[in-house]
């Protein structure tokens, strides 16, 4: 009687924290576009493209990177299916 409620807990926990994730992320991706909108706006000097001595722009190129990584992690199915496969497997294993 008590392992259905477990699980019920557990699905529980596991969807607010991928809610709490989401909702972290879409944080993440407006300030991107505010702080580095702001950034590219305050060094912009005519031409974008000159990105030798533009640190600034390969900061908010990097950041974008990072994003779009973090983007397909939350995004992606397969991934969190290797997370839950792991999780589960390591649980299986400690139960015995």
């Amino acid at each position: 009687m008590e392992e259905p409620k477990f699980n019920k807990d557990l699905a529980y926990k596991k969807a607010e924290k991928r809610i709490k994730d989401i909702k972290t992320y879409y944080y993440l991706v407006t300030g991107f576009f505010l702080v580095g909108g702001l950034l590219l706006y305050r060094n912009y000097d005519g031409n974008i493209f000159n990105l030798s001595q533009e640190y600034t722009t390969w900061m908010v190129i990097l950041w974008a990177i990072f994003l779009i990584g973090l983007g397909i992690y939350l995004f992606v199915p397969y991934f969190h299916n290797w997370e839950e496969r792991k999780t589960n497997e390591l649980m299986n294993k400690y139960k015995k």
